[in-house]
């Protein structure tokens, strides 16, 4: 899996220097993913939630401590905003803000969903179920209601390159008018 992960992060790097080629207007900033995460640091982060992290996210992040503007103004966290950040409030603040019906019709409770990624110029919101909800490691994308829904930490990672590709495609076309 660790090869997988380093494959994956270097050809998200390329599609976010592609993107970032033909964003002449500067919509995004672009960033690299942060330096690895420490087994320390993910340690404790589990110990503060009270459960481990989900197996794929958890080795991702082991390889990549979070990703500022992973996708568009989307962060995608790290150990740092995992716990008691301020990134971590607002997108908590989201997900309590979502429609009772939205949850509902997500299949789990509240308390069942974690916070991993969002952007604090929108109402985007990603989030992993945990380890002890009844379908554990499922990422949702909500933004007001679900946008998206991928299987595990890797499918959700591997779609976000895809919509990073479809960005460029349309800035692509933008540029060409």
């Amino acid at each position: 899996m660790i090869q997988q992960w380093k494959n994956n992060i270097v050809t998200m790097i390329y599609v976010k220097e592609e993107l970032h080629k033909y964003d002449i207007n500067g919509l995004w900033q672009y960033h690299f993913p942060e330096v690895a995460a420490t087994e320390e640091q993910i340690e404790s982060v589990e110990r503060k939630l009270g459960y481990k992290l989900d197996a794929n996210y958890r080795s991702f992040l082991t390889r990549a401590n979070g990703w500022k503007g992973f996708y568009q103004t989307v962060d995608l966290f790290g150990t740092e905003e995992i716990v008691n950040s301020s990134i971590m409030k607002y997108a908590n603040k989201l997900l309590d803000s979502l429609e009772e019906d939205v949850i509902r019709s997500s299949g789990f409770l509240k308390s069942e969903l974690m916070p991993i990624a969002t952007t604090l110029n929108d109402k985007d919101l990603f989030v992993l179920t945990i380890p002890t909800s009844h379908k554990p490691g499922i990422v949702i994308w909500f933004a007001g209601e679900e946008i998206d829904r991928f299987s595990d930490f890797n499918e959700y990672f591997l779609a976000m390159i895809d919509y990073n590709r479809e960005e460029i495609e349309d800035l692509k076309k933008e540029n060409s008018k």
